[in-house]
């Protein structure tokens, strides 16, 4: 009964260790969702990143407008300026050629206010220009640094759609990788689902199948107490009954069946197999009997028997006739020759010589539908 319930266990262990892969599946789900997140969070910052080339998009624009305008203004100065210096070359020479002429007169003198008046607004300008240089040229500085950082955030913004390219790639990789994964659980599941409801059959089959050997380990052990009771005018040293590992064996000794050296059963030999002919043309259950001959190690020859073997085989089949003739049906019974080859005692002594010698009924249940379903 023991070892039936071994193929169960081992079934339940092997569903068991089918359940492994499902951590990988875990650790690809957490994989995933991590590169997700990541890509998320890249998806912020190039956000930002734009933004951020926008206004300095806006800022250049500016800076570019203001220094067009500054530069508009620096020319319109400067043609401001040249006129004025050239105005002034002009009254410069009418007022040394007047000078020249009239000396020190009113029209000279305001000719030389008018000078002065010109030449303080030619150092107007002058500084004007010079001013509106400096601020164009700070402007032209803002307007590099604001394209430098705009140059550097295109750049950024490039190196991070690049990147965010890479982890889109690796997220769908690892998305179909996990997909692949999933459709192998799934099919992995299905099998298992299949293999713990065939363990489930046969773990309902085998707990049928221990219920019909018991049945039957029960019907032999009641057989045993019959062959027994039947038995009961015998002495302990003339039979025994026992029923082990299934079996039920019916032990006679020589002495109960036989003389020395012979095979014809004696009358009280012969009383004791019709009664246990009489229990067993009775029995239900199906059963295989064996009549086992045994002798001693002691080698025998004479005109009639060969050998132990010969002996052995002889007796045995005696006892089967008149199993046969009490009722048994002949196809039920096999006689069995087994000479000294299965002592039960040491042949060294008397003792272990005398029990050796003996005729074994075996009882067997026969359990081939039992091993066929197995």
């Amino acid at each position: 009964m023991k070892k039936i319930a071994l193929p169960l266990a081992a079934a339940l262990a092997l569903a068991t260790a089918a359940c492994v892969p499902t951590s990988q599946f875990q650790k690809a789900q957490k994989a995933t969702a991590d590169n997700q997140r990541k890509i998320e969070e890249r998806d912020v910052t190039i956000d930002q990143l734009k933004t951020r080339a926008r206004e300095l998009q806006s800022q250049i624009d500016k800076l570019k407008s203001e220094a067009d305008n500054l530069a508009q203004d620096t020319a319109l100065a400067g043609i401001r300026n040249r006129t004025l210096s050239n105005r002034l070359d002009v009254l410069q020479n009418d007022l040394a050629a007047l000078a020249a002429k009239m000396g020190d007169v009113p029209e000279y003198r305001s000719l030389m206010s008018h000078l002065s008046q010109m030449q303080d607004e030619l150092v107007t300008s002058n500084d004007e220009l010079l001013d509106s240089r400096k601020s164009l040229e700070e402007k032209k500085a803002r307007l590099a640094e604001a394209n430098k950082a705009l140059a550097e955030s295109e750049e950024q913004l490039q190196s991070s759609n690049a990147a965010l390219a890479d982890k889109s790639r690796e997220v769908e990789y690892q998305r179909q990788s996990l997909e692949d994964k999933n459709r192998q659980i799934e099919k992995q599941q299905t099998e298992l689902e299949r293999q713990l409801a065939e363990i489930a059959r046969q773990a309902a089959r085998l707990v049928e199948l221990e219920n019909q050997l018991k049945a039957k380990d029960q019907a032999m052990a009641q057989l045993k107490n019959t062959i027994a009771s039947a038995l009961v005018d015998f002495n302990p040293d003339e039979l025994t009954v026992v029923h082990r590992d299934g079996k039920v064996y019916v032990s006679l000794e020589e002495k109960l069946l036989f003389e020395s050296g012979k095979y014809d059963v004696n009358n009280k030999g012969v009383g004791a197999i019709r009664k246990i002919a009489s229990v067993l043309k009775d029995v239900k259950t199906d059963i295989d009997i064996a009549v086992e001959g045994h002798t001693d190690n002691v080698p025998l020859r004479g005109a009639v028997i060969e050998d132990n073997w010969d002996l052995s085989a002889k007796r045995a089949t005696s006892v089967l006739r008149i199993i046969v003739a009490g009722g048994v049906a002949s196809d039920r019974v096999q006689a069995i020759g087994r000479a000294d080859t299965a002592p039960v005692a040491d042949n060294a002594t008397a003792e272990g010589r005398c029990k050796n010698r003996r005729t074994e009924i075996v009882l067997t249940p026969k359990i081939d539908q039992i091993l066929k379903a197995l």
